[in-house]
């Protein structure tokens, strides 16, 4: 459901700034009530959601139901005084404390996009150039809420341009999106900066942005923002390297993971994290960068495990001096419709390793075939429900050139069938 809220404008100024290809960075850091996103920046836009006592409903507030009293429920919002508005939540004001009855948005959250504001400025529009859009949040449990199973805030940042300023819709382009890590619990509240600094390639006339939380509906996943803005950014992003294209599809057995970058600076590796549930990542492949680049570069990962159903990834990227950023979180849905198989040596030495992704236990024929389709060794495996790995043993001996490896189901139908290179 749509609902509402009032929003201020910021003071408008003139500037210059350098173009640049489009980048987006994103990071989140605890902050007390510093108000700077990036050096000397200059508001253009902001939304405090105003003061007052008297709660209402916001007109940019999207795919949430406004609740104007009570305990505030799940898919529900209201613009409050105080994040208090379950028993177990903090009791803390708006991140603006300074204001008196200050409002801030208060959500009981749902895996959607909830915010979108068009931003404009009459007919002076926007340079090209370096910009900045931030806001500080609160993840309102307070610590131990919903125990070991709590679900965590995860916010994420879609900044668009659109040169048209008629009104038209289909002229929306889109800056790259940028995701924060999980909002943590805490003993006492705490509010933190997240945001984006990109560069906004062409003169524009409307500036959309929008607001997402990827976070399941559930216990846990409740949060409060405060002080938006859009704003000028002319010392330009910080971090140097440009990630670009996240992508995650499942092949064979396991989920093939892609990413790319538009120029790297001091990019020393990246680490390729997965998670089953959206919010406790791990790292399960290390990829070196290129260091320093100026063109496109692809790089590529292999989750050999994944789970049925959905399974999460992002991509952390690590510089030289440690700094590192998180890439948007990307996932894939596992269907075992029917048996998946993936050659994880080729070329090999010693072994095959193989991994299979089956919906049943099962039994299934291997064979290693020369090129002439002479049979060179045969077993029989059992496979288990889920994930299982196995190796094709004996190979050793064998001479180096191609082979044939095929793998056949209990049915006698043939589920893999590839070449192979014998090194």
């Amino acid at each position: 459901m749509q609902q509402n809220a009032t929003f201020k404008n910021g003071s408008i100024m003139s500037f210059t700034v350098l173009l640049m290809v489009t980048f987006l960075t994103l990071f989140i850091s605890p902050i007390a009530k510093a108000q700077n996103f990036c050096p000397n920046e200059f508001v253009l836009w902001s939304e405090n959601f105003g003061d007052g006592t008297t709660s209402s409903a916001n007109p940019d507030v999207i795919n949430l139901a406004y609740s104007a009293s009570g305990i505030l429920e799940d898919g529900f919002y209201r613009t409050a005084t105080n994040t208090q508005l379950r028993p177990e939540w903090h009791n803390s004001t708006n991140h603006t404390a300074s204001t008196p009855n200050g409002n801030m948005l208060v959500i009981n959250g749902d895996d959607v996009n909830f915010y979108t504001k068009i931003i404009t400025r009459n007919t002076i529009g926007f340079a090209a150039g370096f910009y900045s859009s931030s806001l500080f949040l609160m993840n309102v449990n307070t610590l131990g809420t919903c125990g070991e199973q709590a679900l965590l805030p995860i916010i994420s940042f879609r900044v668009e341009y659109n040169t048209d300023a008629t009104g038209n819709e289909a002229g929306w382009v889109a800056l790259q999106s940028a995701t924060s890590n999980p909002a943590q619990q805490t003993v006492s509240p705490t509010w933190i900066q997240l945001g984006a600094v990109f560069t906004l390639p062409t003169a524009a006339q409307r500036i959309r942005l929008s607001i997402s939380n990827i976070a399941n509906s559930g216990c846990g996943n409740d949060f409060a923002i405060d002080d938006l803005k859009f704003a000028t950014c002319p010392n330009g992003g910080t971090l140097p390297v440009e990630l670009l294209n996240v992508a995650a599809t499942q092949k064979g057995s396991g989920v093939a993971v892609s990413w790319s970058t538009a120029s790297e600076s001091n990019n020393k590796y990246f680490d390729v994290e997965k998670s089953i549930d959206g919010l406790n990542f791990t790292a399960f492949s290390s990829v070196p960068g290129a260091v320093n680049s100026s063109t496109v570069k692809n790089y590529h990962s292999f989750d050999a495990k994944p789970v049925a159903g959905i399974n999460y990834y992002r991509i952390k990227q690590v510089d030289t001096d440690g700094r590192f950023k998180y890439s948007t979180v990307v996932k894939v849905k596992i269907s075992i419709e029917k048996t998946g198989v993936s050659v994880l040596t080729n070329p090999f030495v010693n072994n095959i390793t193989v991994d299979f992704l089956s919906n049943n236990n099962q039994s299934v024929s291997v064979r290693l075939t020369d090129i002439s389709g002479k049979l060179i060794a045969t077993e029989k495996w059992n496979i288990l429900k889920g994930n299982t790995r196995l190796q094709f043993d004996n190979v050793n001996s064998i001479q180096r050139g191609m082979y044939i490896f095929s793998v056949i189901d209990d049915n006698g139908v043939m589920i893999y069938n590839n070449k192979l290179m014998k090194q």
